[in-house]
């Protein structure tokens, strides 16, 4: 292949309320992502997708760096290759994330959540297709790796990944990534460590926080890693040792509240 350049041509900008790219939180924000009039038939019947996969341009991103030190990572495997991480260092620094497609306003697509910064160019967009972006199974160095047990960042982490599979944020998912947090910093155990049992409840008031367990844990029954109980209770076993909580009833609170209290507020341990 001759060595010549991509022609690439931006087809849109953002427009976020975050300018500053250390300050986006995690999940990323609400935001807009303004189509450029030359490809306003590209928005054809785009509101039929409930999702999209964004494609942005990291106009600062280093381009010379392969390889970065996480120190979240355990020490033996800190040093990483930039094509098996997220980041925004690379050769062609092409950002993608997948999104909500909230509203289409004439050229402007509302969308949430969107981790790009205000003023990034947008490359290309796709509609997000469950059938053959959704890989339930997938792991990644994240889900092996990782002993930043107790940060806020790894929080944000497993809320976004049990939103995601059960459609909304709500108070039961936030309760259920507390749990995962804490199950983790108890047993130094990752969620989706292939001896880690779950036993989820078919309690109708717990039926959020199931779908938020079986998340994070990518427990199913076929994989023989997930079973159902009627109790009010929730439990897992890895190896010797086993843990029971009896999640207590929803409290009438804000959901930021969820994140703040302390989880003997959010369940009582069991024998």
């Amino acid at each position: 292949m001759n060595d010549e350049a991509f022609r690439l041509v931006p087809i849109g900008v953002v427009h976020s309320p975050v300018a500053d790219r250390r300050l986006m939180p995690p999940n990323g924000v609400e935001a807009e992502i303004e189509i450029f009039p030359d490809f306003a038939d590209g928005l054809v019947r785009i509101e039929e997708n409930s999702h999209l996969w964004v494609l942005g341009w990291f106009v600062d991103a280093d381009r010379e760096r392969l390889e970065l030190v996480r120190p979240e990572y355990d020490p033996a495997r800190r040093r990483r290759g930039v094509f098996g991480l997220r980041s925004v260092a690379r050769p062609n620094p092409i950002a993608l994330t997948a999104t909500r497609l909230l509203a289409v306003e004439g050229l402007r697509l509302r969308v949430a959540p969107l981790d790009f910064i205000d003023g990034t160019p947008i490359v290309d967009l796709k509609r997000y297709s469950p059938s053959w972006d959704c890989i339930f199974s997938a792991r990644s160095s994240r889900d092996r790796y990782l002993i930043d047990w107790d940060s806020p960042e790894r929080l944000a982490e497993y809320e976004r990944e049990a939103t995601n599979f059960h459609g909304e944020l709500c108070g039961w998912v936030i309760i259920g990534a507390r749990i995962i947090q804490h199950l983790g910093l108890l047993w130094k155990v990752h969620p989706k460590d292939e001896d880690l049992r779950v036993t989820v409840s078919d309690d109708p008031q717990l039926t959020h926080l199931a779908d938020a367990l079986q998340a994070l844990t990518a427990a199913t029954l076929g994989n023989g890693r997930l079973r159902v109980t009627s109790q009010r209770k929730v439990s897992f076993t890895w190896r010797e040792r086993r843990w029971t909580v009896a999640p207590r009833p929803l409290p009438d609170l804000p959901l930021e509240a969820f994140r703040s209290l302390a989880i003997e507020r959010l369940i009582d341990e069991c024998s």
